[in-house]
């Protein structure tokens, strides 16, 4: 039989119903007796799996040609491909319980890596380390009423390597890992834990097998899970805060259960305030003399689901700790727990940062970090995240600079932080190249100018903004020359321009990029080697760097005013 014509030939329904349009005689029957006999092979009988090689090839297996189905009538043709071919993975040679690998049209072999096939082992709950038993056979099948056939059974020695699946890694929306994790105690494909979340956070959750799973990528599905290649990042809702976040990758959902208020009752009471950057609860306390003190915290929460949308309203729910200090229970109700206070003011510290032991007692505030060093927009051109930003350049006054090429039919907002809720707007007498920002709590945008590049200077301290048409793009002060050189501006992207020069001579002062010819309007250095920091005096600094060059070298100068950055490239 010849290899390449295996394999499978999906849904006989279709080709029986074509074939009973050919019968020459009412009541006619055409049947089959199904696929041929498969016979299995492969390459190896006794696998040793390895972490160390999770991408070497661990198991070849091949099987003969089965599609070749012979109808009742000879004079009827049965449709090409029509068998559909399963490799079936199972632990007992009665293949009660199995994972099943569907084979696509054509195909008549299947390679596993050692990631791969150590997945297959982990799905059958066989134990890393451990040497045992794995039958392997094809199933090939013809349509739904017909029985399908098997092929012989080949036994295998597997030791799989272990693979902790007690926790699994969060990821941001760049599949870069967070440092945050959530817990599975048992295992059991059900992870949970506290995330101290954005509004409209994107994230995903990688399991220890590295299989990622994100969000179900259908419309009106926010909160099904799927590992497919074609599913979506999770998504929070809008309010930022505390997440008591579920994913189960066994029935494929997850959720999100917002804390929104704990409230601190019995010896100590008080409303406790969440810390989202330190994923903790406090609340200050001062107490006469150190004792012990017995309390109960719990509170008021929504959930979103399966049953809800993103968008909410959230379910409402009532949550509450219990358990010990040191080893602390949630559910939805709290009950006393027993806490050490030392005497005078401290602080009642609620810590979920740690979710293999999360804790209740005196502890330090710490600081929320001090504001990101960029200024967020959306809506310049598009509203799909927070991608443009401005670079703060001073810090004392937080003034914030840079150019953005805008291209908005609606307006755009400002964001101190990546956080939707965190948004400006423009004051009602604000016009597109200047103006006020007020606080984005209703409707309304910052007024967008015409189609173009543009400086924008935006003071987050006494809440103004100015725009300045971006004409010309030039270069001064390389090698002392403070001559303008033109620099010309890329066929792809409208913020980004290059210029060349011969590295001849030092730089004392630095170099600068001017905008307009105007010498008031320039980006200048700053702390950071080869970011661009708006200026708007000669006494600003220029920016360094051409001094390690190889003189004589002809090199290329590359600004991008969006990220407001600068590189130098030999030519």
């Amino acid at each position: 039989m010849k290899l390449n014509k295996i394999f499978a030939y999906l849904m006989l329904g279709t080709a029986a119903a074509a074939a009973l349009t050919a019968c020459d005689k009412d009541g006619d029957t055409i049947y089959t007796d199904g696929p041929d006999d498969t016979t299995l092979d492969s390459s190896a009988t006794d696998i040793v799996l390895s972490l160390d090689h999770l991408q070497d090839l661990a198991l070849t297996v091949y099987w003969n040609e089965n599609g070749d189905i012979v109808l009742s009538d000879p004079l009827v043709e049965a449709p090409d491909k029509a068998v559909t071919n399963t490799l079936q993975f199972s632990t007992d040679e009665t293949f009660a319980t199995c994972y099943e690998d569907i084979m696509p049209a054509g195909v008549y072999y299947r390679q596993y890596t050692h990631e791969q096939l150590n997945n297959i082992t982990s799905r059958l709950a066989m134990q890393g380390g451990v040497k045992a038993d794995l039958y392997l056979r094809v199933k090939s099948s013809v349509g739904i009423n017909i029985d399908p056939r098997y092929s012989n059974v080949k036994k295998y020695t597997i030791t799989p390597y272990f693979i902790d699946k007690t926790f699994a890694r969060v990821l941001d929306k760049d599949r870069n890992d967070t440092g945050r994790i959530l817990l599975s105690p048992d295992a059991n494909g059900i992870y949970a834990g506290f995330i101290g979340a954005g509004a409209w956070e994107n994230w995903w959750l990688m399991e220890g097998d590295n299989t990622t799973w994100g969000n179900l990528g259908e419309d009106g599905k926010s909160f099904y899970a799927s590992s497919d290649a074609s599913s979506w990042n999770f998504w929070y809702p809008a309010p930022a805060g505390c997440y008591y976040t579920t994913v189960n990758t066994v029935e494929g959902w997850w959720s999100a259960l917002n804390i929104e208020t704990l409230t601190v009752s019995g010896d100590i009471t008080g409303e406790m305030t969440f810390n989202r950057s330190a994923n903790q609860w406090t609340l200050p306390v001062e107490l006469p003399a150190a004792g012990t003190v017995s309390i109960t915290v719990a509170g008021q929460a929504s959930l979103y689901d399966i049953n809800t949308t993103a968008d909410g309203p959230g379910v409402a729910q009532t949550v509450g700790f219990g358990g010990s200090a040191d080893a602390l229970t949630f559910g939805k109700s709290g009950s006393a727990v027993t806490v050490t206070l030392p005497a005078g003011q401290t602080n009642l510290v609620l810590d979920l940062s740690d979710p293999h032991a999360l804790k209740l007692g005196a502890g330090d505030v710490p600081d929320e970090p001090e504001a990101a060093p960029q200024l967020f927009f959306s809506g310049l051109v598009t509203w799909d995240g927070f991608d443009d930003y401005l670079t703060l350049y001073d810090a004392n006054a937080k003034l914030f600079g840079g150019a953005h090429y805008i291209n908005s039919e609606w307006g755009y907002r400002v964001y101190a932080t990546p956080d939707w809720n965190d948004a400006y707007k423009a004051a009602d007498d604000a016009t597109p190249l200047t103006g006020s920002l007020v606080k984005a709590e209703s409707d309304g945008n910052v007024p967008a100018p015409e189609p173009g590049l543009y400086v924008m200077d935006f003071d987050m301290a006494g809440l103004t903004y100015k725009l300045t048409a971006v004409t010309s793009v030039s270069y001064t002060g390389f090698n002392d020359d403070w001559n303008l050189t033109p620099m010309t501006a890329s066929a792809d992207n409208p913020e980004v321009f290059t210029g060349e020069f011969v590295k001849s001579a030092n730089t004392p002062w630095g170099a600068k990029i001017i905008i307009n010819d105007d010498w008031g309007l320039f980006f200048g250095g700053g702390e950071l080697q080869g970011t661009l920091y708006l200026g708007h005096s000669d006494a600003t600094s220029g920016f360094t760097g051409d001094n390690e060059l190889e003189t004589g070298a002809t090199y290329i100068l590359t600004v991008d005013l969006g990220r407001q950055t600068y590189t130098f490239t030999k030519k």
